[in-house]
């Protein structure tokens, strides 16, 4: 009797543990299934990462078309830049996306939760991010971004030109348009060429791996600069035999020479390190200096504001501020005369490149000329 009841109670007890394994498997399957959904869900918010993946093998044809896609470098936290281009450059032409498709390519890896929610929230709002998720967005990797950039766009758009354009750039869409169009080539490469810049051997921009020669190849300077399909292609399909130079500028030339490339210096571009002034010939201008934002003075109640901050964070929202009110004005100008500058002026002259010359005697800055 004590036996058969001995049995029945190990028998019992087995049955309540693979009841409990039962219980515990359903609750791990249902939980991992939440998580999938929720991941899944939250990582639809990055779609413009996946997206480019997945589209990989597709074929061309089957993308969306554009005849400019523009792709606008900002850092993670710039969410005023990102706004006030939103509301300035990228108003001034009324063409639609057959005409032209812009995206703010942004690294994603290693930012904090606040900092991803904050830029999920903005996707959802504007549709015009590209999350790059393997990529840590600092000044260190710039040329990395530039060409996850232009892959992410190669990967999404059916497009003819690539416009790289920083986000302290400001673009005259409409005129830079009509521009593109008349000098479009199939092999294009159209900016503000410099052949005679020598390696940085020093300093945070030091490029010490550069061993091609004593300078760097013809390259447009990093403000602004477009690329036709073809030699973006070129970029995409042999994205793991491209050297990965600090200068992301210097980094595309040196992947276009050797190669069958229409290169066009055009002053117009204003996309040197630091602007050379205001001209209204200009289609792109880079950099513009706080001496020349004068329309500060209308934002004095910011500016006060500021003198209440730490020095870093101080000195973090004055530029950003510097930047807005640049872009501001020059958006109303170019809105209300149809002209870029309130009045032209030149901080330094502009040079057009000598191609019957060796390329570190290329450009001659001329003072006293005509060239914007």
């Amino acid at each position: 009797m004590a036996r058969r009841f001995f049995m029945s109670t190990r028998v019992l007890i087995l049955l309540c543990g693979c009841l409990i394994c039962m219980i515990c498997i359903i609750t791990i399957s249902l939980t991992c299934n939440y998580e999938e959904q929720f991941t899944s869900s939250r990582l639809q918010n990055f779609a413009p990462s996946i997206l480019h993946k997945q589209q990989d093998m597709k074929s061309v044809s089957n993308l969306p078309s554009t005849y400019l896609a523009i792709a606008i470098m900002s850092s993670p936290s710039d969410t005023m830049m990102r706004a006030t281009i939103r509301n300035t450059w990228l108003k001034l032409s009324s063409k639609g996306k057959a005409t032209f498709r812009y995206a703010f390519p942004i690294g994603t890896k290693n930012l904090s939760l606040l900092l991803k929610e904050e830029l999920i929230e903005e996707n959802n709002s504007f549709n015009d991010l590209i999350f790059l998720e393997d990529l840590t967005d600092t000044y260190q990797t710039l040329t990395k971004k530039s060409l996850l950039s232009m892959q992410a766009l190669h990967n999404m758009y059916k497009f003819e030109f690539l416009l790289k354009v920083d986000s302290d750039s400001f673009v005259r869409l409409g005129a830079f348009l009509k521009a593109l169009k008349d000098i479009a080539d199939p092999n294009l490469y159209w900016g503000f060429l410099d052949g005679r810049a020598r390696p940085k051997r020093k300093g945070h921009w030091a490029e010490r791996d550069w061993i091609i020669c004593d300078r760097y190849v013809p390259y447009q300077l990093g403000g602004g600069y477009v690329l036709s399909y073809k030699l973006v292609d070129f970029f995409v399909r042999n994205k793991d035999l491209l050297k990965i130079y600090k200068n992301e500028d210097v980094s595309v030339g040196a992947w276009l020479a050797g190669l069958s490339v229409r290169y066009v210096h055009d002053p117009r571009f204003d996309t040197e390190f630091r602007s050379r002034g205001c001209n209204n010939q200009y289609i792109i201008t880079h950099k513009q200096t706080p001496e020349s934002l004068k329309v500060l003075l209308e934002f004095t109640d910011l500016i006060i504001e500021l003198e209440y901050l730490v020095p870093i964070a101080q000195k973090f929202y004055q530029e950003a501020l510097y930047l807005y009110c640049a872009r501001k004005k020059l958006y109303a100008s170019v809105i209300n005369t149809g002209k870029l500058c309130e009045k032209e002026y030149r901080i330094r002259p502009s040079y057009v490149y000598d191609w019957s010359v060796p390329p570190s005697m290329c450009c001659t800055r001329q003072n006293g000329s005509n060239i914007p």
